[in-house]
């Protein structure tokens, strides 16, 4: 499955969400998973250097949250981006700290608008050469396959 999803606004910044079936997940992830789906986020901007306003985020924001809902059995994974940077405010956070934040602030400002208490954002921060942040947004019930996600991730970073 991959499914693509242009946004714009009115001041030429324009955006594309891309949502496709994970394929590169470890053998042991893969046996945890049995019959749950990871659908890998990937957002991009295509035009525009304005800050991406709470418009724009409401819209990707409903996207996403639609993907999942239809999608029963489903997980979304959202790597954030750690090669281009981005505007922001705060110059002391790297980018992908700052896209981090920004999506966790995100997927709460929508659960709560819906009412959506059995969806659950859990973010993983791995370490390299540089910090890595990961979301899962998943059902609660899904719970055990996000942690043992969490625990593949983690333990690769410590290698």
């Amino acid at each position: 499955m991959i499914i693509t999803y242009p946004i714009s606004d009115n001041f030429g910044n324009e955006y594309l969400i891309r949502i496709e079936d994970c394929q590169n997940l470890p053998d042991e992830i893969m046996k945890e998973l049995g019959n749950i789906k990871i659908l890998d986020i990937t957002l991009e901007r295509i035009s525009g250097e304005q800050y991406t306003n709470s418009g724009i985020l409401s819209k990707i924001s409903t996207f996403i949250a639609g993907v999942l809902l239809d999608n029963e059995n489903a997980m979304l994974y959202f790597y954030c981006d750690d090669v281009h940077d981005v505007k922001r405010r705060d110059m002391e956070i790297t980018p992908q700290k700052f896209r981090s934040d920004l999506f966790s602030a995100m997927f709460i400002r929508y659960v709560k608008a819906k009412s959506l208490k059995d969806i659950v954002d859990t973010t993983i921060t791995a370490y390299a050469d540089r910090d890595i942040y990961i979301h899962i947004i998943a059902r609660r019930r899904h719970k055990k396959q996000v942690d043992a996600i969490r625990s593949s991730i983690e333990n690769l970073s410590h290698k």
